[in-house]
């Protein structure tokens, strides 16, 4: 019986992806129709016992539009060098475990827009603190969310779990739908 254990690396980034285009800052935007391909994990694999590490975080660039407003940009990203896998050991069933993972986080940043949008604010200082405290949040639950996943699917090792979190993750998604847009505008109200 062959035994694959997917491990996830969980780290945590500024807000901001770098602007340098080279590889060493090679980033993936999450789109709901570009799926992970095994040669998006250009990363060193890790010496430890894990057939591939997804790593990922939440991009939120804030920016003044105006004194009455500021736009807000929440991406789920994909950090292709810091995400490695073991060639010799991955296979299908583990690459749609690791987009799984990618997945979860659009999920959080669908959640920290909504978020975002459902407040009031009165100045871009107000905005940038407040939403700093809601990514604190939602970092945080999609950490321990991340975990429960692949504690219930084992590492995709259980593929009648790992079918009904690939459907769960979808359907909660598709909930937030209405905050696929990763730009919104965000009027300040007076005092």
């Amino acid at each position: 019986m062959r035994l694959l254990l997917v491990m996830l690396s969980l780290t945590a980034f500024a807000f901001i992806i770098p602007t340098n285009t080279g590889t060493e800052n090679e980033v993936i935007v999450w789109q709901k129709d570009r799926p992970l391909t095994w040669d998006d994990f250009k990363g060193k694999p890790a010496k430890r016992f894990a057939v591939a590490s997804t790593n990922y975080d939440i991009n939120k660039i804030i920016e003044q539009v105006g004194k009455d407003s500021s736009t807000v940009e929440i991406k789920a990203i994909f950090f292709c060098n810091k995400s490695w896998k073991k060639q010799d050991w991955i296979d299908e069933t583990v690459l749609a475990h690791e987009q799984k993972h990618f997945d979860i986080v659009e999920l959080y940043a669908r959640k920290l827009r909504k978020m975002v949008a459902s407040k009031t604010y009165t100045s871009f200082n107000d905005l940038k603190t407040k939403s700093d405290s809601l990514y604190a949040v939602i970092d945080k639950a999609m950490d321990v969310y991340q975990d429960e996943y692949d504690e219930k699917t084992e590492g995709s090792m259980n593929g009648e779990q790992q079918r009904l979190w690939n459907k769960k993750i979808i359907d909660q998604i598709k909930e937030l739908d209405n905050y696929s847009s990763s730009i919104m505008k965000v009027g300040f109200q007076k005092k």
